[in-house]
């Protein structure tokens, strides 16, 4: 069993909380993270997903470095010491101060 650690940041977390452990039979790829936490939040797929590639505003970051946004990104295989982190720009979060 392939356990990884998932940060969220902002509103992406709101659900499932700011960290998510989730459980692969072997190591999962980028892809089948994505899926997984849709599965847990529905709701992430139109923030996360646009045509089945991360959409735009979707940062995803392995051990500090943004991944490849094309489709053989995504396919990239993890591994239980990798650090996933999931973000997503939004105009309010940009935009900020006071």
């Amino acid at each position: 069993m392939i356990k990884l650690q998932i940060q969220l940041f902002g509103y992406l977390g709101v659900n499932l909380g700011s960290y998510i452990e989730l459980e692969f039979s072997q190591d999962p790829t980028i892809r089948e993270v994505i899926h997984k936490l849709i599965q847990k939040d529905p709701p992430l797929k139109t923030l996360l997903l646009k045509n089945n590639d991360l959409s735009h505003g979707t940062i995803l970051l392995i051990n500090g470095h943004i991944i490849d946004r094309s489709r053989s990104g995504l396919e990239t295989i993890l591994r239980s010491e990798d650090r996933v982190t999931v973000d997503r720009l939004g105009f309010l979060q940009v935009v900020g101060g006071g």
